[in-house]
């Protein structure tokens, strides 16, 4: 395996880098996690590539070792990571740490192994997971096994059951069947990036995260619905979403910023649906931080039961008729609030009356399929969402702009011509691209 050289201080994401770079390029991995140490360590070992933060204890990390390497007269690929000055000779550079695709796919590309290479890599059998990273996970996704003194390999967890960690030896390797292996390690690194805290990333890196965070909690919700477990992650997923809105004034940038990072379609719009909504509440005559907080949860959880894109792009009858998905999914789509409002009605002290405005953010009073008409039976709040999902979902159609404000808000005031919704749709009007 080629020696990597990793520079990076947080232990989730070392652990994360080991665990992907790994798996997926076969790397063997040192890491050193201050300035110092990075440049004390790169005439020491026969680096085949140094993957380094920009910056680092207030200094310009990837610089430095840019000029340690022309001292030392080495010639090593350079990937270089995060916000700060990327020296001239670097091989790549991502602005966050999060984008894994982008890490492993420069790694590769930087040693000179194509993705034919990764694909054909040989695994054996059983692939050995440390139980560091089995300690990660309480439910995981596929039959887990341990190996005894006789090269036997033992089940000891079944997919999608609890783990019993009392009953897991540490320090230790498990095992997953090959064809497991990276439906197992794509779990472990979700867990770890859950565990990431917003204050100790950039804003590249909370908009990876938050993508990672909402897809995560939606798979757990509907397989272990609502605990502790799922409670706390929801909540610290919904406090990131407000803080990106009050941290991006202008809502032109925070989105920019998501396709850069290339969220999907379902956390851009949670998170856009997030910014108007409380822009509304914030600006309305009745608008208090009680409502702040009641809008907040209901834009996070209106589609947490939906599983993919495909899905969420679909916003009436006829679309979900003319769709390809199956049987299954057509079902989901059509009863996803309905889905999303019983987990609601569930969740302890959820704000009053939040289970019944997802049940009706698509028209329908008991969540299922899609209305053609919003009735005038619809309290202020929920008049609120409906105007800033519609919104968002012509924002979102447009992706990089121009954004035509006035043209929008026609379009707003044409679907909603009563006085109600002009009312909120005056007050959309006022947002700053």
């Amino acid at each position: 395996m080629s020696l990597t050289l990793l520079v990076e201080s947080n232990p989730r994401i070392i652990d994360i880098y080991m665990l992907n770079l790994s798996t997926y390029v076969g790397l063997d991995i040192m890491v050193v996690s201050t300035v110092n140490d990075a440049l004390q360590v790169l005439d020491k070992q026969p680096f085949k590539l140094i993957i380094s933060r920009a910056s680092m204890e207030q200094k310009n990390l990837a610089e430095l070792i840019a000029d340690k390497m022309g001292q030392l007269q080495l010639t090593i690929p350079l990937f270089v990571i995060g916000h700060g000055v990327y020296p001239k000779l670097a091989t790549g550079v991502l602005s966050g740490s999060l984008d894994l695709k982008g890490v492993v796919k420069g790694a590769a590309q930087a040693l000179g192994i194509t993705a034919q290479q990764m694909a054909q890599k040989k695994v054996d059998d059983f692939f050995p997971i440390h139980s560091r990273y089995i300690q990660m996970i309480n439910f995981p996704n596929t039959d887990l096994y341990e190996k005894t003194a006789e090269g036997q390999y033992r089940l000891i967890a079944q997919s999608h059951k609890k783990l019993d960690h009392s009953t897991l030896a540490r320090d230790t390797f498990f095992y997953v069947q090959k064809l497991d292996r990276l439906q197992m390690v794509n779990l472990i690194t979700s867990e770890l990036i859950s565990l990431l805290e917003d204050k100790d990333l950039n804003p590249d890196e909370v908009i990876q995260a938050g993508a990672s965070n909402l897809e995560l909690l939606s798979k757990k919700l509907m397989s272990i619905g609502i605990t502790e477990e799922t409670i706390q992650l929801a909540k610290k997923s919904m406090t990131s979403l407000s803080q990106n809105v009050k941290k991006n004034k202008e809502l032109g940038k925070l989105l920019q910023r998501m396709l850069s990072n290339q969220a999907g379609y379902l956390f851009r719009h949670t998170q856009v649906v997030t910014y108007v909504s409380l822009h509304i509440v914030k600006h309305i005559d009745w608008g208090t931080p009680e409502q702040e907080d009641k809008i907040n949860f209901i834009c996070f959880f209106h589609d947490i039961a939906l599983e993919n894109d495909v899905q969420a792009k679909i916003k009436n009858k006829e679309e979900l008729r003319k769709s390809t998905l199956d049987t299954r999914e057509k079902n989901l789509v059509e009863k996803h609030a309905q889905i999303a409002a019983e987990l609601v009605h569930k969740y302890p002290h959820a704000p009053m009356g939040a289970d019944q405005i997802i049940r009706q953010h698509h028209g329908m009073l008991n969540g299922a399929g899609f209305s053609d008409h919003f009735g005038a039976n619809l309290s202020p709040m929920a008049i609120v969402f409906v105007v800033a999902e519609e919104f968002t979902r012509i924002i979102i159609e447009k992706e990089n702009g121009p954004y035509d404000v006035k043209e929008m808000v026609k379009h707003l005031k044409t679907a909603f011509p009563t006085s109600r919704f002009q009312k909120m749709i005056e007050i959309v009007e006022k947002i700053t691209f």
